[in-house]
């Protein structure tokens, strides 16, 4: 097999139409080009499912061929959802064709730019998208704002960092270092993707990603979905970053079309904590969390061991700065339909890690699972317990799994964990989903759920990828997507509510974007939008959104604001 797998046909840049010739030229196979890219696209389609796999009887993959039958039937079951990894055939094409009207609305935007607060992050001028926000404030000065998003901008999903020392007026636009695959001979892996960031007390920076390969080398008659969990260090407030990332866990998933096809598990939706609090007896110990999906055979990680057909949430961690990471441990115990995790530390430095888990699908039960002596523990019962059939918005086509997700703050020893859900158990149903607010108090794992979306109940709106923070004085906030003010359920704005009781009642919430937007316009075909949206808060008090935006109606680029109410 040649070494370099990558050379032949590898799915990280556009299709340029001289690509057929060059492989007839390089391998002697002929084939046509367009059937190429349609089997490419159907397999893609079948690799983008979003659900977690469900546990059921399955040979070993024989090879390639009995692996991708098996990923074609099972699509919704499909571990790892590669969505956004790449731009789809056709999509650079589809961009460039929209510059001539980006041309023209930045003449639109320049008159109307006084009217404008919110602040655009990114920096270069291009109409590649930018979506799915990780955001950070640096405790040490309350200034220094970290943000990370699936950028676009090499046509395919690659992590950008940006950072204003100011609390938000400026920003800087720099690449986080790629991942390299033990698999293949540390041949840089060929996309990342899901951003995670976070600080510690002394104002070190911490960069986290999945990268991985989405390689078919058809002249070979080779495979590659390798999956790697990378973290890198950073330095002087978030200003810069390592140029070697730590790979904190790997995996293979790769083989010949007609040979053995080795494919264990996947790795997916990686975020990053770290215990800031200088009390804390864990001060400076940072962990990364993520989802294993085991395949055909049961997985073993670490410490840790997933049945075959099971996913379950991992965790690993740092004790400082530049200290190796440990050993994989499992955080779901013997839940083994599970995804999406969120975490956050009391202010005694016990971390506190909530997900999802489908076991009693349509019913999804979110879990808690608490670090005790070195051992993570499952909850006695799930703290919410809903349903989410998605948004089911005829206008717009980018998946929207990540809206039954988690995301959460803590004040105290109280967690705050917003989801969106078409109902929560023991009320009633909505056709579209709302936003919801599990209140667990993490000492004795009593919950309380609130609806924080205020308009009316039942109203065909969407209110999607919520995230909640909480400031020092427990004021609790939560950023979310709303097309409640379009007539025609199109455009959103991003929304932010502010809770002075403790997370049961949103009296003031408001969009705190300048304008409202089409999600669907900034990515061709409406194929992606992100999957989260992180809030955050400084020690000042004040909460920073970030969030992707498409206003100036052909690109998504990435948009912020302050809250000070």
């Amino acid at each position: 097999m040649n070494q370099s797998v990558c050379r032949h046909i590898c799915l990280q840049p556009s299709f340029p139409s001289n690509r057929t010739s060059q492989a007839r030229k390089n391998g002697g196979t002929t084939f046509n080009a367009n059937l190429l890219r349609a089997a490419v696209a159907l397999l893609l389609a079948a690799l983008f499912g979003s659900q977690p796999a469900n546990a059921q009887e399955q040979k070993p993959f024989e090879n390639f061929s009995s692996y991708v039958k098996w990923v074609q039937k099972n699509h919704r079951k499909v571990p790892f959802d590669r969505d956004g990894a790449l731009m789809p055939p056709g999509g650079a094409k589809a961009l460039a064709e929209r510059q001539e009207k980006l041309r023209l609305s930045e003449a639109a935007i320049a008159l109307a730019a006084p009217s404008y607060k919110n602040i655009q992050v990114n920096q270069d001028r291009n109409p590649w998208p930018k979506a799915e926000v990780g955001a950070a404030i640096d405790p040490s000065n309350g200034t220094s704002w970290l943000v990370m998003t699936n950028d676009f901008r090499l046509n395919f999903d690659h992590e950008f960092f940006h950072v204003s020392s100011d609390g938000g007026k400026t920003w800087t636009d720099d690449s986080l270092v790629g991942g390299s695959d033990p698999f293949t001979g540390f041949i840089p892996l060929t996309f990342q993707s899901d951003p995670g960031v976070s600080f510690d007390a002394a104002g070190n920076s911490y960069l986290s990603s999945i990268t991985g390969n989405l390689i078919l080398d058809f002249n070979n008659g080779y495979e590659n979905l390798d999956t790697e969990i990378d973290v890198a260090q950073g330095f002087s407030h978030g200003a810069y970053a390592t140029l070697l990332p730590t790979p904190v866990d790997d995996q293979p998933c790769n083989g010949l079309f007609t040979g053995a096809f080795n494919c264990p598990a996947v790795l997916d939706k990686p975020l990053i904590t770290t215990d800031s609090n200088p009390a804390s007896p864990n001060n400076g110990t940072t962990y990364v969390y993520y989802t294993m999906f085991c395949n055909n055979l049961p997985c073993t990680d670490g410490t840790a061991t997933v049945p075959a057909f099971g996913s379950a949430i991992l965790e690993s961690h740092s004790v400082a700065p530049g200290f190796p990471f440990s050993p994989p441990a499992l955080v779901s115990g013997s839940l083994s339909n599970v995804q999406f995790s969120s975490m956050v530390i009391d202010s005694h430095g016990t971390p506190h890690m909530f997900f999802d888990d489908f076991t009693n699908s349509p019913t999804i039960d979110m879990w808690e699972s608490t670090l005790t002596s070195g051992t993570w523990v499952v909850s006695s019962k799930p703290v919410a317990s809903f349903t989410f059939f998605g948004l089911n918005n005829l206008n717009w086509a980018f998946r929207d799994s990540g809206a039954e997700a988690p995301g959460c703050g803590i004040h105290g020893h109280t967690a705050y964990c917003a989801f969106s859900a078409n109902q929560v158990l023991g009320g009633k149903p909505e056709a579209t989903p709302s936003l919801y607010l599990a209140v667990v108090n993490t000492l004795t794992g009593a919950s309380t759920v609130h609806r924080v979306n205020n308009d009316a109940f039942g109203g065909f709106k969407d209110h999607f990828f919520g995230w909640a923070t909480a400031t020092p004085n427990g004021d609790v906030y939560v950023g979310w997507y709303d097309n409640r003010n379009d007539p025609f359920n199109t455009k959103v704005e991003y929304f932010v509510g502010k809770s002075t009781d403790g997370g049961k009642t949103f009296p003031k919430q408001q969009a705190v974007s300048d304008t409202s937007f089409n999600p669907c316009v900034g990515y061709p075909g409406c194929g992606f939008f992100g999957d989260y949206v992180q809030l955050v808060s400084g020690p000042d008090n004040l909460v920073h959104a970030a969030w992707s935006d498409t206003r100036d109606g052909a690109t998504m680029q990435v948009w912020s604001d302050t809250i000070t109410w």
